[in-house]
């Protein structure tokens, strides 16, 4: 199955179907948009803001991972800073 590239590499063949939770599609409306063998991906409307909500959610993931790894950090800080000079800090 071929389709016309938006971005103006010709007709090309579809390399994947693209769905919302990444696995291959079992029906037809699972599938939200194709990549293409030049890399481009003809999705529509809805694929565009799908991206933006996953962009929103990984965002967010990042931020708490982030929050996480410092809080780690500092209470690592406050365990050796503890072990050093035998205080107990809470």
């Amino acid at each position: 199955m071929g389709m016309e590239c938006p971005n103006g590499h010709g007709r090309q063949n579809v390399v994947v179907n693209l769905t919302a939770d990444g696995r291959n599609p079992v029906k037809a409306a699972q599938v939200m948009a194709h990549r293409l063998a030049c890399g481009c991906v003809v999705g529509g409307e809805q694929y565009e803001k799908f991206k933006e909500a996953v962009t929103e959610i990984e965002t967010g993931v990042s931020i708490a991972v982030r929050d996480l790894e410092e809080d780690a950090r500092q209470r690592k800080a406050a365990v050796y800073q503890a072990f050093v000079t035998g205080k107990k800090e809470a």
